[in-house]
């Protein structure tokens, strides 16, 4: 039974990283997508209930989202209540759900040191998946072959920026957790990490570009004295300059795609007044409007996704008032202060990757709706508490 509900968890976890519902909708039918949609959610179910009885103790951050999440949904509800939301509550309760599942899964030992070698896997092959789209001219907003070339690869999620943070942490989990044994399998893993970057590259995410080359020196920071590290960086600039002139000069490019190298220089070179938001700061400042018109209890579930305010952190205020959104720090705090101060094994996979998640939370809107997302940080959370630490990387 118990592996009956290992099971169960995990094609729930595969079936929201590679956006399984989008792809049936997309090949098949919109009526079955809806329909495994439903299957999936018992399928969740039933594994959390046949893995309660096998639970080990939840750490201190997983409690921590349980505190968040009854406070999101107590204020939430009660905001939406006041401003008489339609509000689709099984939309909103499915990454809860799932959280729960896996909060229980993951506090497993054994289900938990499996379980980055899975997410290495799977978040490759939403990569690979994503390259392939991109090649095909695809696109799952397009609804298919567009006419157009394809300008920014969205892969199997249709959106550039969130398949820019599935690639980050396809190579963070491929690089830290998969342990080649043979020169042909470091090869393999080489040219596997080399796959991710391409698709990256193919999103020409400004945050997905800038939260690489932060991910990358990080990653890389032991193979570097002083001296080389400031041959690598004057290396480097050179080359970046002539690669990013060439693309700028070039008819390679697009307009729209050397507009966002226009971006990553802008960013690099700290010429802040010149670099485009892509109207981030516009979709700010309206749902701070809202925040300021209810801070306390906020607006209502989902709130900040249906007015599309791009922004994870000040989306949890819009929602759920200001005690909810403080709690949401409070948990970030945490993640970054034990990742700061875990052993070295996991302190750069951990801090890399709570960094790649914070960064993109500024930018997107979709990580705590998203279950596959939530199951990463519940991973992260187990990992970085101390007295729930038992592999070494």
């Amino acid at each position: 039974m118990k592996q009956i509900g290992f099971l169960c968890l995990l094609i729930g976890f595969v079936y929201s990283a590679l956006n399984v519902q989008g792809l049936i909708a997309q090949f098949v039918s919109v009526p079955l997508s809806q329909q495994s949609a439903y299957l999936v959610v018992g399928l969740v179910v039933v594994g959390s209930a046949i893995l309660l009885s096998y639970r080990d103790h939840f750490v201190i951050i997983i409690n921590m989202w349980f505190v968040f999440f009854i406070c999101y949904f107590l204020f939430g509800i009660t905001a939406d209540v006041n401003r008489a939301n339609d509000t689709s509550y099984l939309k909103a309760i499915i990454p809860v759900l799932n959280y729960v599942g896996f909060a229980i899964l993951l506090s497993i030992n054994s289900y938990r040191a499996i379980f980055p070698k899975i997410a290495a896997v799977i978040y490759f092959i939403a990569a690979v998946i994503g390259t392939v789209f991109q090649l095909l001219n695809f696109s799952m907003d397009y609804q298919g072959i567009s006419e157009y070339a394809i300008e920014r690869a969205g892969g199997v999620y249709g959106d550039p920026n969130q398949s820019a943070l599935v690639y980050v942490m396809a190579f963070l989990f491929l690089y830290y957790f998969v342990k080649p044994s043979s020169t042909f399998l470091a090869l393999l893993r080489s040219f596997m990490l080399l796959i991710t970057l391409y698709a990256l590259l193919l999103t020409f995410s400004k945050t997905g570009f800038v939260v690489m080359i932060v991910v990358l020196a990080v990653t890389y920071h032991r193979y570097f004295s002083w001296k080389r590290l400031i041959l690598t960086v004057f290396v480097l600039s050179t080359a970046f300059f002539l690669l990013t002139s060439t693309l700028l000069r070039g008819d390679l490019l697009s307009t729209v795609q050397k507009d966002r190298v226009q971006n990553i220089v802008n960013i690099l070179t700290l010429n802040t007044d010149e670099v485009q938001l892509s109207d981030r700061d516009v979709l700010l400042k309206k749902m701070m409007n809202y925040v300021y018109d209810n801070p306390i209890i906020g607006n209502g579930i989902s709130f900040s996704n249906d007015i599309r305010g791009h922004n994870t952190i000040i989306g949890v205020w819009a929602d759920a008032g200001v005690i909810t959104f403080l709690i949401f720090l409070a948990i970030l705090f945490r993640y970054f202060k034990k990742s700061l101060s875990a052993p070295k094994s996991i302190r750069y996979f951990s801090t890399s990757l709570i960094f790649t998640f914070t960064v993109f939370m500024v930018s997107l809107q979709t990580i705590i709706n998203q279950p596959y997302l939530l199951v990463t940080l519940i991973y992260l959370g187990y990992l970085i508490e101390s007295e729930y630490n038992p592999e070494q990387i």
